[in-house]
């Protein structure tokens, strides 16, 4: 009887130390599923969504080589609201199609457990294909001083997307897992540890269907 895998969302607010949870995981030999990833990849040159975000955007979000020019289509729906809530509508749905095809992929391998490194795992609505979901949180001030070394951004432009995500209550108030990340590695290690040791046990259940 084959069981279907497990799947832990893994999400969390901008500079919070979910790429770090994620790495972890993925060292201790856990499939990983970056939706990241693959949404960069359903928005590649000639693929459906992205003759649907031009036909939504016009053909001026398009490189010359007919490759998306992600800077031109940030600066429109990062800056409008109604653009960004087209933007989802169109990617969204590509991303869940994706995402469901390599979890099938994985459990036909055998694998029985698998994250899914999602920061718009809820928006998304790809919550509905996970068995457990966690979030990695951290205090405003360390989140914005990441954001600002990782991405080479000034103090006001690491605000506005700090300010353009969910506040922190709507991912705790959503997650099975709370993981506080407060600066000290091996706090948040021990609690990534502890989560695993959880979930490896409930997935014992389903392996010994």
């Amino acid at each position: 009887m084959e069981c279907k895998i497990a799947v832990l969302g893994l999400t969390g607010q901008t500079g919070a130390g979910k790429t770090t949870v994620s790495a972890w995981l993925r060292q201790e030999g856990i499939p990983v599923i970056d939706a990241d990833i693959v949404a960069r990849e359903v928005v590649a040159k000639g693929q459906p969504c992205l003759l649907e975000l031009a036909q939504e955007f016009s053909s001026g979000i398009l490189c010359e080589d007919g490759t998306l020019n992600r800077r031109m289509l940030g600066q429109l729906v990062f800056s409008d609201p109604q653009k960004l809530a087209a933007l989802n509508r169109i990617t969204f749905p590509h991303i869940l199609d994706q995402i469901s095809h390599r979890l099938k992929e994985l459990s036909r391998a055998g694998e029985l457990l698998s994250v899914l490194d999602a920061p718009t795992l809820f928006e998304s609505g790809a919550d509905s294909l996970c068995t457990w979901t966690a979030c990695v949180v951290a205090p405003a001030q360390q989140r914005l001083e990441r954001i600002m070394a990782r991405d080479s951004l000034d103090p006001q432009q690491a605000r506005m997307r700090i300010a353009a995500q969910n506040p922190q209550e709507f991912y705790t108030s959503r997650c099975r897992f709370v993981l506080e990340n407060t600066g000290e590695l091996e706090g948040l290690q021990r609690q990534v540890h502890a989560m695993l040791e959880w979930i490896r046990e409930h997935c014992k259940d389903c392996a010994a269907q």
